[in-house]
């Protein structure tokens, strides 16, 4: 059952991490104390061994030292809970603060700490704490998928401001965010946005809120919803304990390229310039490459399998080169395994003739793909040539999708920006829902890329791709 009282769900949740954190970090240092014995070879009993009572005195106080840290870190703080990378940047954070805090209280009373006891304690304690904390995301997020665990809250704002919140956070229940209505001005009030009612007009928020058990009201950044009125709606609602989320107009923009400032009083939000020039793909194209190679040489044997299959299965060559446009509109042979029949091309005009779509063209039961072709689709084995694109220069590993000639002819000018980066054999269009996205969903997400480029984007990318292609969900 939906109550407030359930909103006390994260501090559960922190307890049951901390007991295993507790749990990770006792056999941490009980692993670092065999790694300090067996570097010390057979036993003297001149020198001090790793299981008398004072390096295990030591290491108790190293286990709540590094505790400590974690919660000073806000390792466990509601707001990282479930999804994006802040819950492990603070672990770093914190690990970092107990080396240091060691490292100095070694100096100053000259106490000799064994390398190899640190060295285990650090690397281990780390891998094993981002472990766990990614094993209980996981649990998290399946319990929010069912709707539990997650905040009841309101949307407030006006109705394009609500529709422009809803269609991003309602598609993302791993944030925890359960939308139950919105609250929009009286002079615009539908019964519903987006299938959400409307629940009342902006003088009602604090009325809707206490009504229906609210734990959070995310108020959506316009003219209607001022800093006056945000500032009043916070003072109105202290007695609820509810929390206050205000949606700025930055729309895909990512959030560390904005840093907030305060200049007297007033919050300053400052916008970097996007990382798709200079350095940024200097270092992209590096990753690139070397990525590219060594995925070649490890997938060298699904090559030659695939090619056999497909020339005793069928007609016509193992590959398709298909002309594609890439980095600032230049044209390219992009490189697949054939999955069609031979004159697939001439047989596309009448198919997109039935379908009523001709930017973005996909059917689910292409009635021109060879019986090995849905095979390799499925798997997604047929964009492994696409490797080679890369190994050249003309595609990423990560990027917008590839677009076709004549989709980039109908292109109006903001989905033209896809062209400033090279297309990628992965990228976010991928790992939210590949064939299944719409045209509109898939030239925002490209857009969001290019916009907010990042290594440790494109890794976290890869990695979903990898998931996407084991469910082969969207793929056909």
């Amino acid at each position: 059952m939906d109550t407030r009282s359930d909103s006390d769900w994260h501090k559960r949740y922190a307890r049951m991490m901390l007991a295993s954190d507790v749990v990770i970090l006792v056999w941490v240092f009980l692993t670092a104390h065999i790694a300090w014995a067996v570097s010390l070879g057979p036993v003297d009993p001149t020198q001090e061994s790793p299981y008398d009572w004072g390096p295990i005195l030591a290491s108790v106080v190293l286990v709540g030292v590094w505790l400590i840290a974690l919660a000073m870190a806000g390792t466990r703080d509601p707001i990282v809970l479930g999804a994006g990378p802040d819950e492990y940047k603070r672990i770093l954070v914190a690990s970092v603060m107990w080396f240091a805090v060691v490292a100095f209280a070694g100096f100053m009373t000259k106490s000799q700490v064994p390398r190899s006891y640190v060295l285990v304690a650090v690397a281990f304690g780390v891998l094993l704490l981002v472990l766990n904390r990614w094993a209980w995301r996981q649990w998290l997020v399946m319990r929010r998928q069912r709707g539990e665990m997650s905040s009841r809250t309101l949307i407030v704002g006006t109705e394009r401001a609500v529709e422009r919140i809803i269609n991003v956070v309602g598609t993302t229940s791993h944030f925890g965010y359960k939308l139950v209505g919105v609250c929009v001005p009286a002079a615009s009030q539908p019964r519903t946005v987006l299938g959400l009612p409307v629940l009342g007009d902006l003088d009602q928020v604090v009325a809707v809120v206490d009504k229906n058990q609210v734990d959070a009201v995310l108020v959506g950044s316009t003219d209607a919803t001022h800093s006056d009125m945000v500032q009043q709606l916070g003072w109105d609602l202290e007695p609820f304990d509810v929390e206050i989320i205000v949606a700025p107009s930055l729309a895909n923009i990512a959030g560390p390229r904005v840093h907030v400032r305060p200049v007297a009083g007033l919050p300053l939000l400052h916008v970097e310039a996007p990382s798709y020039r200079g350095t940024a793909r200097w270092v992209k194209g590096i990753f690139d490459r070397a990525g590219s190679l060594a995925l070649i040489l490890v997938g060298s044997p699904i090559f030659l399998v695939t090619a056999l299959a497909i020339k005793l299965t069928s007609r016509g060559p193992v590959f398709f080169r298909q002309e594609r446009v890439g980095l600032d509109g230049h044209n390219f042979g992009m490189i697949k395994f054939r999955s069609m029949v031979v004159d697939a091309e001439e047989r596309l005009a009448d198919l997109q003739a039935d379908s009523g779509n001709e930017v973005m063209f996909k059917m689910r039961d292409d009635p021109r793909v060879t019986k090995i072709g849905k095979l390799i689709r499925r798997t997604s084995i047929d964009e492994l040539p696409q490797l080679f694109n890369v190994l050249k220069g003309d595609m990423s590993l990560v990027g917008p999708r590839p677009p076709l000639v004549s989709e980039v002819s109908g292109y109006a000018n903001v989905a033209r920006r896809r062209l400033l980066v090279r297309p990628g054999i992965t990228g976010l269009w991928q790992v939210s829902g590949r064939s299944n996205l719409d045209w509109e969903e898939t030239v925002r997400l490209d857009l969001y890329y290019v916009e907010n480029w990042s290594l440790v984007g494109d890794l976290v990318i890869l990695w979903r791709t990898l998931r996407a292609v084991v469910s082969s969900e969207g793929a056909y």
